[in-house]
């Protein structure tokens, strides 16, 4: 931990038993590798536990107990994301609602993220895949965090937007400041930077509508009326900055593992139906979110106090890693029986984007694989991790300039 329990404050309706020191954004431990400091921490203190760090706020460690926290909108809201406490004059719509007014933005969104769109995404998802592998293929090497890990989701997603792709690396660079260690001032001037680009995409597809989300959410309605101006850049918002990050780190994450792993790259090269079932292990192993709730109402959990005010901490990645749901948590196995986690969240908040995200990697893994059946991590590195609220592998070198070299 940080410093001696004794000199940590906590309120007073917390029961001091259940006071532990931990930063979620600077904790030395997370720095060697982030999920398994997680997991350390769950089977080191309370299932429901306090730490007084970043404004104080609860961190609930189990799968059954993030699960009733996360699905009971009586008691918990997403008002208030930030942890610290960031008070943002902003809201993301639908993700900063709770039911019933969620609900009917939802309802819109998922018209645009169902399975049935996301199958005629298919081809597409796969020309950017072979594109972008082949653009490094004949190198033999390459840092896959961005060139492969972010290039190719965050493309995919511009170009569903509608946003220019020849300002990728401008956006991306916003999203990077605003998931990493900043302060709270600063986290809400990049909001208003990507308030101002969304404002001026919805401005250009007002006058000249395209094949993309924004012209498609501009003609939508809820309620049977279409979306105001400020409900479309609260939407554009949520969608800049999930579509630029998060299924980025998800495959990074993913082939971090993959291209250590000699014998599952043979395995699932010459079994490809097999890959789902990498995604799927992937997904519950190495969860990206720590999802964050506020206390609406007094409500007593398993010995904790909520009360309300307080933050409350869910590090999904602790779902995954409950070895009460799953046997050997620490183990990767695509051969898991009764595999269970919440990596995409539960209940009304549940990610709009999990179906297009499980496609990407699908994919994208089918088509490295087709090209590159076999690489390792370049030898020597050091790998570089972001906490925080979400998690992120900065860089990842791989090789596959000798032909069966993984192997």
């Amino acid at each position: 931990m940080n410093e001696p329990h004794a000199a940590i404050q906590a309120p007073s309706h917390v029961d001091p038993g259940l006071v532990v020191d931990f930063d979620v954004y600077t904790d030395r431990r997370l720095f060697d590798d982030p999920h398994l400091t997680y997991r350390g921490l769950q089977s080191q203190v309370p299932d429901i536990c306090y730490t007084p760090r970043n404004g104080g706020h609860w961190i609930v460690t189990r799968f059954d107990l993030m699960t009733q926290v996360l699905r009971d909108t009586e008691h918990f809201s997403n008002r208030e994301l930030d942890i610290p406490k960031s008070n943002s004059p902003h809201v993301m719509i639908p993700l900063n609602l709770d039911p019933p007014d969620h609900t009917r933005y939802r309802a819109v969104l998922m018209r645009h993220f169902d399975k049935k769109t996301v199958t005629a995404m298919e081809p597409t998802l796969r020309a950017w895949a072979g594109r972008l592998i082949d653009r490094v293929a004949a190198a033999g090497t390459c840092d896959f965090s961005e060139a492969l890990g972010a290039a190719f989701p965050v493309s995919v997603f511009m170009e569903m937007m509608g946003l220019p792709l020849e300002r990728f690396e401008e956006f991306r660079t916003l999203v990077l400041e605003y998931f990493g260690i900043t302060t709270v001032e600063r986290r809400i001037q990049i909001q208003d930077t990507i308030f101002g680009h969304i404002r001026d995409l919805i401005a250009d597809r007002r006058q000249s509508p395209r094949d993309d989300l924004m012209s498609n959410l501009i003609a939508e309605e809820v309620r049977g009326r279409p979306l105001s101006q400020e409900e479309l850049e609260s939407i554009g918002f949520l969608l800049f900055i999930a579509g630029l990050d998060t299924v980025a780190n998800g495959l990074t994450f993913a082939f971090r593992h993959l291209a250590g792993d000699p014998a599952l790259q043979a395995r699932l090269a010459a079994d490809p139906a097999r890959i789902p079932d990498f995604v799927e292990e992937s997904l519950r192993r190495y969860a990206v979110v720590n999802q964050t709730r506020i206390v609406k109402k007094d409500i007593d959990i398993d010995g904790a106090r909520f009360r309300v005010g307080d933050m409350v901490l869910c590090p999904l990645t602790m779902g995954g890693m409950d070895d009460r749901k799953n046997p050997q948590p620490e183990q990767f196995d695509i051969d898991r029986q009764k595999r269970e986690h919440i990596t995409f969240s539960t209940g009304p908040h549940i990610c709009i984007g999990n179906i297009l995200a499980r496609a990407e990697m699908r994919v994208f893994t089918e088509e490295w694989l087709k090209r590159i059946p076999s690489c390792a991590i370049v030898s020597g590195t050091k790998l570089a991790w972001r906490p925080g609220l979400v998690m992120a592998l900065s860089h990842l070198p791989l090789d596959w300039s000798v032909p069966g070299k993984a192997a």
